[in-house]
């Protein structure tokens, strides 16, 4: 579904996060995580990176996220696993209202908006066209 949405003065972030594609990548992100030695987890993701995930899926994460990133100097360095970055990315990257590529810009009244595609739940689907799981996206307007 198309939303026009507000992007932050300072930073052209999104001001507005899809909470159906936070959710998918949180999922994605906790299956990644709960694979992971307890003892051998020294960077301690699930400490930091879990509970926040956890609170994604349940809708409790204020968003956009605005917190610094806890792994930052980690990153920065070159130490973190590939595996991590690769999950984690998709995941902090929407939390924070960032863009994967350049959206496309519309101004009015002297504020710029991107023009977002959102995700639609299965909720949506069932509600508004009677219809469950991926046969709702395959025959609802919205994904045509």
């Amino acid at each position: 579904m198309k939303k026009l949405v507000l992007l932050d003065a300072d930073t052209w972030r999104l001001t507005e996060v899809d909470p159906v594609k936070v959710k998918r990548y949180a999922q994605e992100f906790k299956r990644w995580l709960l694979q992971l030695d307890p003892e051998a987890d020294r960077f301690g993701f699930l400490t930091i990176d879990l509970p926040l995930v956890e609170a994604a899926i349940e809708g409790k994460l204020p968003l956009p996220y605005t917190e610094p990133d806890a792994h930052e100097t980690e990153i920065a360095e070159g130490r973190m696993p590939r595996e991590y970055l690769h999950v984690s990315s998709a995941f902090y990257n929407t939390i924070r209202g960032e863009h994967c590529s350049l959206p496309e810009i519309v101004v009015r009244d002297g504020k710029r908006y991107a023009n977002c595609d959102f995700e639609v739940s299965d909720e949506f689907e069932t509600r508004w066209w009677g219809l469950r799981g991926s046969r709702a996206a395959s025959h609802s307007p919205l994904s045509r």
